[in-house]
């Protein structure tokens, strides 16, 4: 096995038996990414963020993951655990990543799950995730880089990225299919949560070559 392989997995939000069914396909590669979004909108994010810990995926930071941190964050320096930022987080998805922790979608009860998720390492884990990660030839992000971006585009940015000599690998944008220019970008979010696909690409870091593409059905237990 060549030390350059590396597997990138695509926007996830809390499928994880579809997760789990995919790792199996790319677990022998060498080490595995993902390009963030593990959480909200699917029935299991909690189980999908320990089962990147568990098995070593290293995500970077999606903009679902930022709007949970700072919903947290801004929330705890309230009187009232109630902030905009909280409310914009659970209404995009995050109720059911609270449900996933304490088995409950009441915004009353987001203090509750605010406690929970820290005791058990995932807020810290989260909050740790880097934005980017830089190869050779590859760079791996939620967003695409465009040029003159910022820590804000690279979460939320749905243009087309700017052409950097090296291979773009990114979601955010969820596809039918996989949205790939040689040489240029590959946007791997497939839709899975929408009852699409979960994708990952074996990839070639010092080229920047794909060398294989898995994918892997909804499993309807994540999201009915």
């Amino acid at each position: 096995m060549s030390d350059n392989r590396i597997a990138i997995i695509g926007d996830i939000h809390g499928c994880y038996f579809t997760l789990k069914s995919l790792y199996q396909k790319i677990r022998n590669t060498g080490e595995v990414y993902t390009v963030g979004d593990l959480i909200d909108r699917g029935k299991f994010s909690k189980q999908v963020v320990q089962f990147c810990i568990d098995n070593n995926i290293r995500p970077v930071k999606g903009n679902h993951e930022d709007m949970m941190l700072n919903a947290i964050e801004k929330s705890d320096k309230l009187f009232s655990f109630i902030s905009k930022d909280a409310e914009l987080y659970y209404f995009n998805g995050g109720r059911e990543t609270q449900y996933s922790y304490i088995s409950s979608r009441l915004f009353s009860n987001f203090k509750k799950f605010k406690d929970e998720i820290r005791s058990l390492g995932h807020f810290d884990f989260l909050n740790n995730l880097p934005l980017k990660y830089e190869f050779e030839k590859v760079i791996i992000s939620h967003a695409g880089i465009v040029e003159g971006g910022n820590d804000v585009s690279i979460l939320w940015n749905r243009s087309t990225p700017a052409f950097l000599n090296k291979l773009q690998i990114f979601g955010h944008t969820p596809l039918e299919e996989v949205d790939f220019k040689k040489n240029h970008y590959i946007n791997i979010d497939t839709g899975c949560v929408y009852r699409n696909k979960l994708t990952a690409v074996i990839i070639d870091k010092s080229s920047g070559l794909i060398e294989k593409t898995f994918q892997e059905y909804c499993d309807v237990l994540d999201t009915e």
